[in-house]
């Protein structure tokens, strides 16, 4: 199965010319469009622009808890060097409360993680 491909014979100038035409066509029949059904736009550009901060705002929210929880299951914090240690994988329950005990105990962050392999 071998596609025909057709050339038109137009030359760069003419489709440029056509394509303008095109345009302005449309922005003509855009403004046209406008001053017939002004009286519509006017009662639901509210309505359109608040439901659309809304989406805009509800989006935003959830792309930064994504980026949030990423960062807190692949990160740990260690905070008497103020320094985030980048992890192969989010640890379990027992991994942290096994952290929390080790730490408790003395042990820098950083030895702990090595110990257990989780470092990236």
């Amino acid at each position: 199965m071998s596609k025909i491909l057709e050339f038109s014979g137009l030359s760069q100038e003419e489709k440029t010319v056509r394509f303008k035409d095109k345009v302005r066509e449309k922005l003509q029949s855009a403004r046209n469009w406008v001053e017939w059904h002004r009286n519509e736009i006017v009662t639901f550009t509210p309505v359109v622009i608040a439901g659309a901060t809304t989406v805009i705002k509800v989006v935003g929210r959830r792309a930064n808890l994504h980026k949030q929880e990423t960062i807190k299951d692949l990160y740990c914090y260690d905070r008497s060097l103020g320094h985030y240690w980048q992890l192969r994988r989010p640890l379990s329950n027992k991994e942290w409360l096994a952290i929390d005990a080790r730490r408790k105990r003395g042990e820098r962050m950083a030895d702990i993680l090595a110990s257990m392999k989780v470092l990236k």
